[in-house]
């Protein structure tokens, strides 16, 4: 059985793929909308694979709070501040693509697919060798 923290590595790694393919089939909701749950995913595993517990929220920043005060401070810090634009869309994304009628247009699937691998990238670095093993 795996530990949680490799599952939901894994499953957020499905999520980006599944947002790509989205993305390229025009589904543009449905990939802003995996984009969110596949940064959330990984910085919940990210924070479970270091040994604590991730608060029960969507919110990609808060999340990125959490982690900064168990490690990589300065760089999550900096990080936020400079993608806050694009990480507001990302968390948005998970109730524009569901419910309001405007939903996500191909620029912002682009920047929130964009945005979520680059938070994946971000929070591989805190992994090393191990990334989504045991």
């Amino acid at each position: 059985m795996h530990e949680l923290h490799v599952t939901l590595c894994k499953r957020s790694l499905e999520y980006l793929k599944a947002s790509e393919e989205a993305f390229i089939n025009g589904l543009y909701n449905a990939s802003g909308l995996m984009s969110q749950i596949s940064a959330e995913l990984a910085i919940k595993a990210t924070i479970a694979f270091l040994g604590y517990s991730f608060p029960e929220t969507h919110e990609i920043r808060k999340l990125l709070s959490v982690l900064s005060t168990l490690i990589l401070k300065d760089e999550i810090s900096e990080f936020i501040k400079a993608k806050r634009g694009e990480l507001i869309l990302l968390e948005d994304a998970r109730q524009r693509g569901q419910y309001f009628s405007y939903g996500l247009g191909k620029d912002d699937a682009e920047i929130c697919l964009n945005t979520a691998r680059e938070v994946i990238n971000l929070v591989r670095k805190v992994w090393g060798d191990k990334w989504c093993s045991e």
